[in-house]
């Protein structure tokens, strides 16, 4: 069971690490420059990514999805597909707008989780994370049957059930991925105590404090790409203690990766 306590500076720490998550780009690529929409831009998002891996090679990286619209371009979707490409996700999760809108180059992603309540066990540094993917039946309830007749949408909570009774290694953190919204987060969380770390999606929630609920923090990075969010533990004495949480905005004055910067404005030149 997670114990989600904040602490203080001075407290000695066993063990730190980090996880970094966002969600939701719906197909915006840059920063608009708008006054009302400041902030965003897959360029800004994959500096800030690779600039806080030079600091911690360790840091997990997670996309929670939804990450096409319907009127998209060739070229914004092959500038997406490059941006999840050269941030190298360790687990990218699929929403149902991907299902319904994402191109064939998007499901070649080897990060991109293509079935839905099967865990992945990834090892970074001393830590072992075991990250279960979910996609709420309900998020494709306005959409055509057809459009998901390849992927199973099964009781992600009997998908749950069955992940936390799997014998894991001592000292494995559980992160639910989850695409179900943030009001069916805080009912899992209730339910499922046992879960160390909810990352949740599909609402487009900006939660940028930090919630708690039965011990299971329960983080979401909003909506259209704004944000990168982090989160940082300890691990010792038993328990898992949140040690950070923060939302970073990806306002208009952060650099942004050459390689990003150099595609989008490519595309934006008609080239």
């Amino acid at each position: 069971m997670c114990g989600a306590v904040l602490l203080g500076g001075s407290e000695l720490l066993a063990q730190e690490f980090s996880i970094l998550f966002t969600a939701s780009a719906n197909g915006n690529y840059q920063n608009c420059h708008c006054p009302d929409v400041p902030l965003g831009g897959l360029d800004k998002r994959a500096q800030l990514i690779a600039s806080y891996r030079d600091g911690d090679p360790d840091v997990l990286v997670v996309d929670n999805g939804d990450n096409f619209v319907d009127y998209l371009s060739p070229g914004v979707e092959g500038i997406i597909i490059t941006a999840f490409d050269l941030t190298d996700y360790d687990v990218i999760n699929i929403g149902d707008q991907d299902i319904a809108y994402g191109p064939a180059a998007y499901f070649e992603l080897s990060a991109l989780i293509q079935t839905h309540g099967e865990a992945v066990t990834i090892r970074k540094g001393s830590m072992t994370y075991s990250v279960l993917p979910i996609l709420d039946p309900d998020a494709t309830r306005f959409y055509p049957d057809f459009i998901f007749e390849d992927f199973s949408l099964a009781n992600y909570e009997q998908q749950i059930e069955l992940w936390l009774e799997e014998d894991l290694p001592a000292k494995t953190f559980r992160v639910l991925l989850s695409h179900a919204g943030f009001d069916a987060d805080r009912k899992l969380a209730q339910k499922y105590p046992a879960i160390d770390l909810i990352i949740g999606g599909h609402s487009q929630t900006v939660l940028d404090t930090l919630v708690t609920v039965a011990g299971v923090p329960i983080v979401q990075a909003g909506g259209n790409g704004g944000y990168v969010g982090e989160i940082r533990f300890s691990s010792g004495a038993g328990e898992f203690r949140v040690l950070e949480h923060v939302l970073h905005p990806l306002r208009l004055e952060l650099p942004g990766h050459p390689e990003m910067m150099k595609r989008i404005d490519q595309y934006n030149r008609g080239e």
